[in-house]
């Protein structure tokens, strides 16, 4: 079941409550917008659902399967030549992957760079370090970040196939917590920092691009990925969180939460949100309504991702002054769309 409300429709708001955390007002705007009241709905946090911090055999079995269902889903939008392309001659998915690894390669100017993924995925991983490495671009070092440590199994094998010889480094922690100057030597080349798969729209954008201020040096590159809010293609992001990956990945988050055997009805949401800065912003909400005894109707929260407009994610990304915007892509239907910036 989906809701979409048209942007400009604002959320309701109440004292500061365009300072909270961005989890909270996306809770305030369910409650708003749905028949769930702020009582009934619930929100497992990112650092539980992607860590292993439970002490039985199986506690890790969850977070193999979502890196597989992630995986799943960047093999299948990179081995399509339709996603994103409105005509025949449109710019698609890969292409537009394709198209700013050029300019990664061009900012890189024969240099070597070391490149850094925060959240790392092999199938796009593998596409970007191979197009850089056919572009004359010299991978110096690898260093992966992710906060689940089922993820190092799959991406040690695959890197080793691509990046021979190469040294591999894995660290398990939250974004907030990594910086590079603490895993770099200070004569180490400029970083390519990687945060795809729309990992950037899970927190608010000023706090996001504080992470990225403290974990890049000046001179680093950064190449992020996000699916766009088109008023003309609001269709696509439905679309994207009814597929079947995003669905196990909503129950298998519930079941971890909440309970393995209860039944539930998948849901979806676009809702808006309000930013400190006073503009208004969509985001996604996917979750599991189940009921109990106790409360009736409810709702687990199991992903919120915001779907910013294009004007929306450059004005963030310069926010502040940290990040200058080097270069950009997108798919035909502006959907999708990839970003390359410069840490001043």
């Amino acid at each position: 079941m989906t809701l979409v409300l048209p942007i400009g429709q604002p959320d309701i708001l109440d004292g500061n409550e365009d300072l909270l955390p961005l989890q909270h007002r996306v809770h305030r705007s369910i409650a708003s917008h749905t028949e769930f009241g702020l009582d009934r709905i619930f929100t497992q946090d990112n650092r539980v659902k992607y860590s292993s911090g439970a002490s039985r055999e199986t506690a890790a079995d969850h977070l193999d399967e979502v890196f597989r269902l992630m995986r799943a889903l960047n093999r299948e939008g990179l081995g399509t030549e339709d996603l994103g392309r409105l005509t025949m001659e449109g710019t698609s998915f890969r292409d537009a992957l394709w198209q700013i690894c050029a300019q990664i390669a061009e900012n890189a100017a024969g240099s070597p760079l070391v490149y850094v993924e925060l959240g790392p995925e092999p199938v796009k991983t593998g596409f970007i370090i191979r197009t850089l490495q056919a572009m004359g671009v010299r991978i110096d070092r690898y260093v992966a970040v992710d906060i689940n440590p089922m993820s190092t199994a799959h991406m040690r094998p695959a890197l080793e196939e691509i990046l021979t010889g190469t040294r591999l480094d894995f660290v398990t922690t939250s974004f907030d917590a990594f910086r590079l100057n603490d895993v770099l030597e200070s004569d180490a080349p400029p970083a390519l920092v990687t945060m795809l798969g729309f990992q950037e729209g899970n927190d608010d954008p000023f706090v996001v691009n504080g992470w990225l201020r403290d974990i890049a040096r000046p001179g680093d590159l950064l190449l992020s990925e996000s699916q766009l809010y088109n008023a003309g293609q609001i269709g696509k992001i439905p679309v994207f969180y009814a597929h079947p990956a995003m669905q196990r990945f909503s129950r298998i988050a519930f079941e971890q939460a909440v309970d393995q055997t209860a039944p539930t009805l998948n849901r979806f949401f676009l809702l808006p949100v309000v930013f400190r800065d006073g503009q208004t912003a969509q985001v996604a909400i996917l979750g599991e309504e189940f009921s109990n005894a106790a409360n009736g109707r409810n709702l687990h929260v199991s992903n919120y991702c915001l779907k910013l407009t294009l004007d929306q994610y450059r004005h963030y990304r310069s926010h502040g002054g940290h990040f200058e915007i080097t270069g950009e892509t997108l798919t035909d239907d502006q959907t999708l769309h990839f970003q390359l910036s410069r840490r001043l």
